[in-house]
């Protein structure tokens, strides 16, 4: 019981620190996403996505081999596993890709949100999870706030929303074909064989589209590969100090940085259609959170009894 307490204490004060490092790491990934954005203006969609490939793959190749063991990361029991996920990754990272180089930031996270009730849908379709009447009813109320945001026959449900969504349901298949590999596979492996399949499909395109990068974007680019690498980082390490359960709902806390880069960077101001349906999507997806973390203490109750 005497060395109980300060294992607590020593837990709870980590705990503060895994905050601060995920609400860091959050911050970092959007205003990537700005740079990226930005680049837009400038290279396409497929110049901008495999160059963004290169440089996230260069720290997770030196990772690697920094291991001293290349061949066993590599490695791999499942080669068709594989390619279904990088065929699902690469549709989309693409999608979202194309949706920053024609929609605010805004837009394409508070649509990106949707992504947990999806992750609902394929865990009763592919997992054959029991969904409860209170998620179900969550996905319902979050779809409802898509429509707020976007307002369907209004002109502002513009094609960005299709491709987001689209974007969202695959980027939730991606994270449950992940969940699958990772029970045999390297994560190192699993992080680098998307980047490299990026680069590789897109590379015939670019033999005839490439523009020459300048001096001043190969410094924007070398900003990115660094501020995403320390998100990495520092989302990771959060993992290590504090709870999954108690950092998820800060996933929310982009949307205050998105509307902020959005604002300073490109004068673009959120109209309060897209701040209700914002707020209605994660309020419904915060409940499923609710929702899981009470199933999972009612589950643990009846293995201990």
């Amino acid at each position: 019981m005497s060395s109980a307490n300060p294992e607590s204490r020593t837990l709870q004060n980590k705990a503060l620190l895994g905050v601060f490092l995920m609400l860091g790491g959050l911050a970092l990934y959007a205003l990537s996403d700005a740079f990226i954005k930005q680049l837009m203006g400038t290279y396409s969609v497929q110049q901008a996505t495999f160059l963004r490939a290169f440089t996230r793959l260069i720290p997770l190749l030196i990772a690697a081999f920094m291991q001293g063991q290349a061949r066993a990361v590599f490695k791999t029991e499942h080669p068709k596993r594989h390619l279904a996920r990088l065929a699902v990754n690469l549709a989309y990272t693409y999608s979202f890709m194309y949706a920053f180089s024609i929609a605010s930031l805004t837009t394409v996270y508070t649509l990106a949100y949707t992504s947990p009730f999806f992750m609902v849908l394929l865990s009763a379709w592919m997992l054959k999870e029991k969904v409860s009447l209170g998620k179900w009813a969550a996905v319902g109320v979050g779809m409802i706030g898509v429509v707020v945001a976007m307002r369907p026959g209004t002109g502002v449900f513009e094609m960005a929303a299709l491709v987001v969504l689209a974007g969202a349901f695959l980027g939730s298949l991606n994270k449950i074909l992940m969940r699958r590999l990772a029970a045999t596979e390297h994560s190192l492996a699993i992080a680098i064989y998307p980047n490299v399949a990026m680069m590789l499909v897109l590379s015939p395109f670019l033999l005839t589209t490439w523009q020459s990068i300048s001096l001043h974007d190969w410094g924007f680019l070398a900003i990115v590969g660094v501020i995403t690498a320390t998100g990495q980082y520092a989302i990771a390490h959060s993992l290590r100090f504090a709870q999954g359960s108690t950092l998820a709902p800060l996933d929310y806390s982009s949307f205050f940085w998105v509307v902020m880069l959005d604002f300073f960077w490109w004068n673009n101001i959120p109209d309060l259609y897209k701040v209700a349906g914002a707020a209605i999507i994660v309020a419904s997806n915060l409940y499923i959170l609710y929702r899981s973390r009470q199933e999972q203490a009612v589950q643990k109750a009846a293995v201990t009894t």
